[in-house]
């Protein structure tokens, strides 16, 4: 398992992007969040937008282990 980005802080209608390098997936990732997030695909990365009402959320993105 490797860490991508580790507590990580995403402010109230800001957003984290992990760039996509190599062959890494959707599938392969594992996100930690201390609120809610949305998750969004794009060409080129992967979006974690804080969805939280009132506060600044910790995301930690790892990979599976293959």
């Amino acid at each position: 398992m490797a860490i991508i980005k580790q507590d990580a802080i995403v402010p109230l209608g800001r957003m984290l992007f992990i760039p996509k390098d190599g062959n890494l997936k959707k599938e392969d990732l594992i996100i930690e969040a201390s609120g809610q997030y949305k998750f969004a695909e794009k060409p080129d990365c992967y979006v974690i937008k804080n969805d939280d009402c009132c506060r600044s959320i910790t995301v930690t993105v790892k990979t599976k282990e293959e």
